[in-house]
C-alpha cells in the first residue's frame, strides 16, 4: 500500500527514461509516484490534434492492455493533447515499455510524454460516479425495462469528461454493478458497437433479471464467450456482426452452440428458433444494415408525422404525381356500429351501390392524398408491434412492407390492425419519395385495449434532423428574399436555427427590433 501522505514532486517520463524503466532500472521515485492513488498523471500526445480523439484514445488503451486506464479531462494545448489519469500503474508501466511510442493504425506513431503526480487529487477533484449514474439514468426506460448502452462511451455528456469503453473489464464490470444498485429491474440488455470481447462482468453483477440480450457488432471470437451466461434465462439474444459468426456452416451449428449457453432460447439474432420443424422465419427482412437504417429512418418519420393532428407536414413525403389506395377489411354495417364510418368512405373499391357510377377511391397527386388522409381518424402507431419488410431495392427503387397495431384517438378509441406497403423512388440528394402506398386496416384478431398502447404524441416531435443542400439552397434564397439580409448573415441565421426558418425570421426580428444588425448586413 503506497503512502498518500507524501508531498507530490511532478516527474516527467519521456522515450529515453521509459526505456530505463522498462529495463529494470532503479529509478525508485518514478516508480513511488506511478503506484500513488492520490495523484493525477498527465499524458500528452505530441502533435494529437493531427487524430480525432477517439483514434488517439483506442491507440492507447489497445497499447496497455490488458492493463487498463480511465482517460478523463481529453484537451488540446497547441497541437498537443493530453488527458489525466489515476490509480493506473500497471498501465503506466505497460506504456514504458512500449518507449512511450504508441502504433496509430490511422498514421505516424504516437509519441508520448507522461507528467508523473502531475496533480493531487485534493486540488483537482473529479468524481466519475455521478456522470456514470446519471448517464445510465438516461439510458434506462422504466415502462419497458430496457438498458440501452450501445457505443456508451460516446454518451455525449459523460464523453466530455471521460472516455469510459466498455471494452475494458474494469469499467464493463463497474458500470454494471451500478446498474445493479442503482437501477431498477433490467430485462432488455442492449451492448451493441462496444468492441466486447470477454461478457464475465455480466455474470458478477448479478443482473439476473436479463431475458432480451443485444451484444451485435462486438469483438467476441467464439461462442464460449457466452459462458457467463449460463445462469440468466435468455429468451432473445442477438450475435450478428461478431467474428464467431464466422465459424459455422449452417444455421443449425450455430444455433445449437449458442442453445449450449442459452438453453431457454426463443429467438436468435430475430429469428424464431422454436418452430417445430417448420422453416426458420426473419420478423423483419432487410437487404443488409445500411438499408435496415435507410428504413428504420423512414417508418420513424413517416409514423411520427402521420400521428400528428394536421397530417399536412405529410406533404414532402409524397411524390408529386404519386398514388394512395386504402381498403378496409370491416364491413360497413359493423364499422358503423363500432365508430370507423370514416375507413369505410376511404375504400379503394368500387361502390356496388351504383355501378354506374363505379367511384374507385384511388388518390393521385398530393393535394388528393392529404386529402383522403386526413379524413381518417386522428391515430397512434404502436412501433413495438411493427414486422417491416424490404420486398424490393435496385437502389433506385424500394418496396417496403409495415404491419402492426394502431389505435384510433377518437371518442371511441379502439385498437386496429395494419398493413402499408409503401414504393419509395430515389431522387436527388440521396432523398426518397412515395410513389405508391397501398394501405388496409382490420379489425384484430383478439381483443386488446387501447389502454396497453402507450400513446406519445406531440408536435413538438417533428424536428428536421438534416436538409438536403437543394433544400437549404432554397431556404436560403427564401430568407434573403424576406430579410434583404446578404446571403452570409442568411445563412449565419439559418445554421444558428438549425434551418428551422421560423426561427430564423423570429431571431432576425428580435434583432432588428433592437439594431442590432448592422448596416453592411444588408449590402448585397
Amino acid at each position: 500500500m503506497q503512502r498518500t501522505n507524501l508531498p507530490i514532486v511532478s516527474m516527467q517520463l519521456d522515450s529515453s527514461i521509459a526505456i530505463k524503466i522498462s529495463m529494470g532500472g532503479s529509478m525508485f521515485q518514478e516508480r513511488t509516484l506511478m503506484g500513488r492513488s492520490d495523484v493525477w498523471h498527465k499524458i500528452k500526445i505530441l502533435k494529437g490534434t493531427e487524430y480525432d480523439k477517439e483514434t488517439v484514445l483506442k491507440a492507447i488503451l489497445n497499447a496497455i492492455e490488458p492493463a487498463e486506464l480511465i482517460p478523463v479531462k481529453y484537451q488540446i494545448n497547441g497541437e498537443d493533447t493530453f488527458f489525466l489519469a489515476r490509480n493506473c500503474a500497471h498501465a503506466l508501466d505497460k506504456l514504458c515499455k512500449t518507449n512511450l511510442i504508441i502504433k496509430n493504425p490511422e498514421g505516424d506513431p504516437l509519441i508520448l510524454i507522461v507528467t508523473l503526480g502531475f496533480a493531487s487529487i485534493h486540488d483537482l477533484k473529479i468524481n466519475l460516479q455521478p456522470l456514470l449514474l446519471t448517464a445510465l439514468t438516461k439510458k434506462y426506460d422504466p415502462n419497458k425495462k430496457t438498458l440501452d448502452l450501445e457505443e456508451f462511451h460516446k454518451d455525449p455528456d459523460m464523453s466530455k469528461i471521460a472516455y469510459c469503453p466498455l471494452s475494458q473489464q474494469r469499467t464493463f464490470n463497474h458500470v454494471l454493478k451500478l446498474t445493479k444498485t442503482a437501477i431498477a429491474t433490467v430485462e432488455h440488455l442492449n451492448l451493441q458497437k462496444n468492441e466486447l470481447f470477454n461478457l464475465t462482468p455480466i455474470e458478477t453483477s448479478s443482473l439476473t433479471s436479463i431475458k432480451y440480450l443485444d451484444l451485435r457488432h462486438n469483438n467476441l471470437i467464439a461462442m464460449e464467450a457466452l459462458t457467463p451466461l449460463k445462469n440468466l434465462c435468455i429468451l432473445k439474444l442477438w450475435l450478428d456482426g461478431n467474428p464467431l459468426c464466422e465459424n459455422y456452416c449452417t444455421s443449425k451449428q450455430y444455433i445449437d452452440s449458442a442453445m449450449k449457453y442459452c438453453p431457454n432460447l426463443i429467438q436468435l439474432d430475430g429469428v424464431y428458433i422454436k418452430t417445430c420443424g417448420l422453416p426458420l422465419t426473419y420478423i423483419n427482412y432487410f437487404k443488409n444494415e445500411s438499408r435496415e437504417e435507410l428504413v428504420s429512418k423512414f417508418i420513424n418519420h413517416f409514423f411520427n408525422l402521420y400521428d400528428q393532428s394536421d397530417r399536412t407536414v405529410l406533404r414532402g413525403l409524397y411524390y408529386k404525381n404519386a398514388f394512395y389506395s386504402m381498403s378496409f377489411g370491416i364491413s360497413s354495417p359493423m364499422a358503423h356500429k363500432k365508430n370507423l364510418i370514416q375507413f369505410t368512405a376511404n375504400r379503394n373499391l368500387l361502390k356496388t351501390a351504383d355501378l354506374n357510377k363505379k367511384r374507385q377511391h384511388l388518390y393521385y397527386g398530393q393535394d388528393n392524398i392529404l386529402g383522403g388522409l386526413k379524413r381518417l381518424p386522428r391515430s397512434y402507431h404502436d412501433r413495438k408491434s411493427f414486422v417491416c419488410d424490404l420486398i424490393f431495392d435496385d437502389n433506385r427503387c424500394l418496396v417496403i412492407s409495415i404491419c402492426g397495431l394502431f389505435k384510433t384517438m377518437n371518442n371511441s378509441s379502439q385498437v386496429l390492425w395494419f398493413n402499408r406497403t409503401f414504393i419509395l423512388q430515389a431522387g436527388p440528394d440521396h432523398e426518397y419519395n412515395i410513389i405508391n402506398d397501398q394501405y388496409y386496416v382490420n379489425a384484430t384478431t383478439e381483443e386488446i385495449s387501447p389502454n396497453s398502447i402507450e400513446t406519445k404524441i406531440s408536435y413538438d416531435e417533428i424536428v428536421p434532423s438534416c436538409f438536403s443542400s437543394s433544400e437549404k439552397k432554397e431556404l436560403l434564397n427564401k430568407f434573403t428574399e424576406i430579410t434583404s439580409l446578404n446571403k452570409d448573415w442568411c445563412q449565419t441565421y439559418l445554421e444558428e436555427a438549425k434551418w428551422n426558418i421560423r426561427k430564423a425570421i423570429s431571431n432576425f426580428m428580435k434583432d432588428y427590433k433592437s439594431s442590432a444588425i448592422p448596416a453592411e448586413a444588408f449590402s448585397r
